[in-house]
């Protein structure tokens, strides 16, 4: 008489079959999940490039700020890094980064073809607008034109690359008035645009305001600016930060490169 055997699995090969499973799917979750990163960091990248290029876009092609302005001209934007505050005042966190465009307008005759700072010296270019009643008396200051936010995408930092910390300081990408050539501009400064500056106070006082750019006009020039793009924010530290990089006095957005990882001249090895 024959006894029946018991088919199946024992306890240690149950054991053993989901040790391996386990194994196997956590290998292929970190796969994942690195190709992830990397695919979210190279998006970062471009889409801050492509974020730089198109100011010089819609500096060479301007829109009017269709208020009535006509005796104003748009000649560029303004491009802060490291405010302190939003253009409404309220402030920015320490952790967040946050980068503004604004319009620069002016008007005035007797622009003479001299370099493009004295010509937007003349031209009284401002990110600012003076409201003015029939008598010529400044009643209010208003932000000249449109301004945009950019904020870098999955948590990327846009990193300078002495120290590692957010990158700081102003970029004017202009026109010149008279000719109009394009010209890029650089200054260490950060031109603080807020609601104090714009609204002023309740005595009028506006003068601080009305200058806000042309007081700051000579510490502008020409002059290569390099950005590192931090994948993970101002805390990470690997060797993965991907230089950005806007050429001396770049003209079109054919002056905005994107440095290869491997390049001798990448600014962001560490």
């Amino acid at each position: 008489m024959k006894k029946n055997r018991r088919s199946g699995f024992t306890l240690v090969e149950v054991s053993l079959f989901l040790a391996i499973s386990g194994l196997l799917l956590a290998g292929i979750i970190a796969g994942t999940q690195s190709s992830i990163r990397a695919q979210r960091f190279k998006d970062s990248v471009q889409n801050y490039a492509e974020f730089l290029r198109s100011v010089y876009s819609e500096v060479g092609n301007p829109q009017s700020p269709g208020d009535g302005r006509s005796n104003y001209s748009i000649y560029g934007r303004l491009v802060t890094f490291g405010q302190s505050t939003r253009p409404d005042g309220t402030s920015i966190p320490n952790n967040e980064q946050r980068i503004y465009v604004y319009d620069v307008i002016g008007g005035g005759d007797n622009i003479g073809t001299t370099s493009v700072v004295n010509a937007l010296s003349t031209a009284n270019a401002s990110v600012v607008f003076e409201n003015k009643n029939s008598s010529g008396t400044i009643i209010s200051v208003t932000l000249a034109g449109n301004v945009r936010e950019y904020t870098p995408t999955w948590g990327a930092s846009i990193d300078s690359t002495t120290n590692g910390s957010p990158y700081t300081g102003s970029i004017l990408i202009v026109r010149h008035p008279k000719s109009g050539a394009i010209s890029t501009l650089v200054s260490s400064r950060v031109i603080q645009v807020n609601r104090t500056v714009v609204d002023a106070n309740n005595s009028k006082n506006f003068s601080p305001a009305t200058k806000i750019l042309k007081d700051n006009l000579s510490s502008f020039a020409a002059a290569e600016v390099n950005f590192c793009v931090n994948p993970n924010g101002p805390n990470f530290t690997a060797d993965v930060r991907r230089n950005v990089r806007i050429i001396s006095g770049a003209r079109n957005a054919s002056g905005v490169d994107l440095i290869n990882q491997d390049d001798a001249n990448n600014k962001c090895l560490k």
